[in-house]
């Protein structure tokens, strides 16, 4: 087995266990305050990942792209932050993420570009030896 089949059927496994194991625990404990905030956070993964395809359907420059799905990221984080309650003004919740979010968007943007030259690579080693 390889590693990435690995991570794509863990991730897959979340993708479903997560709103499963959140009905389960609503109808076995009700709601509460702890689902909610999952469920809101789990809905904002959701949201970064639909906005994730801008980078493999648009047809915009990349440091565009970059920047329109950023800044939406940024918006959904907030809207979460906001919605779990963690302030009642969007401008707090905006100057307590923002440092957060720069750092993490950055390692997660960084390794995407460094797994995506690595995948680039090898598919052009592969057509150079097909030659």
């Amino acid at each position: 087995m390889k590693i990435k089949n690995i991570l794509t059927t863990c991730i897959t496994g979340i993708g479903i266990g997560m709103p499963v194991t959140l009905i389960c625990m609503t109808c076995l404990g009700g709601w509460n305050d702890v689902i909610k905030e999952f469920l809101v956070w789990l809905v904002a993964s959701a949201l970064f990942g639909v906005l994730s395809l801008l980078f493999t359907s648009a047809k915009l420059p990349l440091p565009l792209i970059t920047a329109i799905h950023c800044i939406g990221c940024l918006g959904i984080t907030c809207g979460a932050c906001f919605i779990n309650g963690y302030s009642d003004n969007l401008w707090n919740i905006l100057v307590y993420v923002l440092p957060v979010f720069a750092v993490v968007y950055a390692g997660i943007y960084i390794t995407t570009m460094i797994i995506a030259k690595i995948e680039a690579k090898k598919i052009n080693e592969a057509l150079q030896n097909k030659e």
